[in-house]
This record gives structure tokens, sequence and C-alpha cells, in this order.
């Protein structure tokens, strides 16, 4: 995660401020974070995302760790949890009790508890579909990012992209073969697309950060 004196925090400040003016025009305020294959650093790039979405003036942050074939955040993050979201979803375990507050000032977390293997039913569920809704329309100066697993590893983000207002990909420069990328984001709806997230790149001379790419053709 990002410290304050972090070289890459001037990029997440650039990023977040792209994603909020294009977002406030379209009147959206959840955010799906995904990549094509795994270890190209999505949750790493969700956290951070969430940290200086936090620092904005007037808003607040509610982090979902929607991956639930591995639940990592709160581990990132130092937190405790035994519970997460399959909890509510299986067993009706109240949002409330899911609530973690990693002491970070208007950011809020829910990651933990049972890892599920059989994951895509239970994200594409109509429970599921309600509590996005709930999450988007409860705080109107809220945004929700979720952390879901990548694109070409299972259905799980390709059923949950129809839940989120808009998708952010996490590419690892050098990693990924550009047909693997093109398939990526071709499951998932154009009208939600935002761009890419260049993870790693070497144009930095620094060597790490992040670069946010707006489609042109919209």
């Amino acid at each position: 995660c990002l410290s304050p004196d972090a070289p890459e925090l001037d990029f997440y400040k650039v990023l977040r401020t792209q994603i909020l003016h294009r977002s406030k025009e379209k009147g959206w305020n959840t955010i799906m974070v995904t990549s094509t294959r795994p270890g190209e650093g999505k949750t790493l790039t969700s956290i951070n995302l969430a940290l200086t979405f936090a620092k904005a003036y007037g808003q607040t942050v509610l982090l979902v760790d929607c991956d639930m074939r591995q639940q990592k955040i709160h581990n990132y993050l130092g937190l405790y949890s035994d519970k997460g979201i399959a909890d509510y979803l299986l067993n009706e375990v109240p949002i409330k009790d899911l609530i973690l507050w990693p002491k970070v000032e208007k950011l809020t977390l829910i990651s933990g508890g049972s890892t599920i293997i059989e994951s895509a039913e239970l994200l594409g569920s109509q429970r599921m579909k309600e509590l996005v809704k709930e999450m988007k329309e409860r705080y109107s100066d809220r945004y929700v990012i979720f952390d879901t697993p990548p694109l070409l590893s299972g259905a799980d983000a390709l059923t949950f992209s129809q839940l989120a207002d808009c998708i952010i990909v996490v590419v690892e420069e050098g990693k990924t073969p550009m047909k693997e990328l093109e398939k990526a984001v071709e499951l998932i709806p154009k009208e939600k697309f935002m761009g890419f997230v260049l993870n790693k790149s070497n144009i930095s001379k620094k060597g790490y950060y992040y670069y946010y790419y707006r489609p042109e053709s919209e």
C-alpha cells in the first residue's frame, strides 16, 4: 500500500481526478476493478485507489473484496476478519457486522471470511444485485470500489460486470499478451469500460506507476 510520501501517490491522484470527473458526468459511483490474469496488481490497485479516494474532500469510500476465492484485502491492511461478502450472501449475516474500519478516515472495508470456489452464481444472485443497488444509493457522497477476480480466470468478473457502473482493467506491462487483453475487454460491457491501469511501467524513471487510459471509441 502507498505511504504518504510514495512517488506513485501523484499518479493515483491523477487517476482519482479522471475517474471522479467522468463518473460524475455519468452519475456513476460503483467501480469494478479487475485484470486479465492473476498477479497483475488489481488488489493493491483497488486498495491504493480507495485510500486516495478517501483523501478527497467531501468523499467517502467503501472497498468491497468480491474475490471470494481468495479474500486478501484485509490481510494486506493488517486486519483480522472472519466474515466477508460470502457470509452475507450465504448466511444472511447483516452488512453492519461485516464492516471493517482500517483506521483511515472516510474509508470502510468488507473483506474476510470463507472462500468459495463456485462463486460466480453468488455474484450473479438476486441478493448480490440488491446489495450493490443498496450500496450505490444509500449515501450520495460515497464511492464503492469492488475488487473482483480476473476476467480470464472464470465467470466471476464477467457476471459481476453487469452490476457495477464502470470497470477498470489493471494490466502489468510486459506480462499480458495483446490478444488476451483484447479478449478480456470484449467480455465486458463496452459502455462501462472506463480504461486501463498500466502497472509497473518502465516509462516512468521511477520504474513503477499507474497509468490511466480513457478509451477513444465512446
